[in-house]
């Protein structure tokens, strides 16, 4: 159970914040409490490009969420994005907020296809390759 400030301060944690262009990306990448890595980034859409990131495999599942910028319409990303994923690299375009899920050693990767005049967001989490469900009290 966390109690005190100095016990919460430790699960507050800051982010490296990237800039791309005239967008800025917020990332962090660390370990669990049970020592596996993982990874957070929040990216605008329209950074995709300048990121510039190829379709690869990573040795970590990972799960990308689109979503639309404004609150009251956050199933609008207001562009298109092909997603590649698999070894046969297969396309799919979506233009709706959308989830992907990539299994470990699946290459994946997306590229913004149209334009945007509004905000979307791409959420990428990279999971820890085992969950172990945290012991429950006695």
């Amino acid at each position: 159970m966390i109690k005190g400030k100095k016990e919460v301060a430790r699960y507050v944690l800051a982010p490296e914040i990237k800039q791309f262009g005239e967008w800025q990306v917020f990332e962090f990448q660390g370990k669990d409490a049970r020592g596996f890595d993982f990874g957070v980034r929040l990216s605008p859409v329209a950074a995709l490009p300048l990121m510039n990131e190829p379709v690869q495999a990573v040795d970590a599942d990972r799960v990308n969420m689109y979503a639309g910028g404004d609150p009251a319409k956050i199933d609008e990303i207001d562009t298109e994005i092909t997603i590649t994923m698999g070894n046969e690299k297969e396309d799919h375009t979506i233009d709706r907020a959308a989830m992907t899920y990539v299994p470990r050693g699946v290459p994946y990767g997306h590229r913004v296809t149209g334009t945007t005049e509004k905000t979307a967001w791409v959420l990428t989490l990279t999971l820890p390759p085992k969950y172990d469900p945290p012991k429950q009290p006695d």
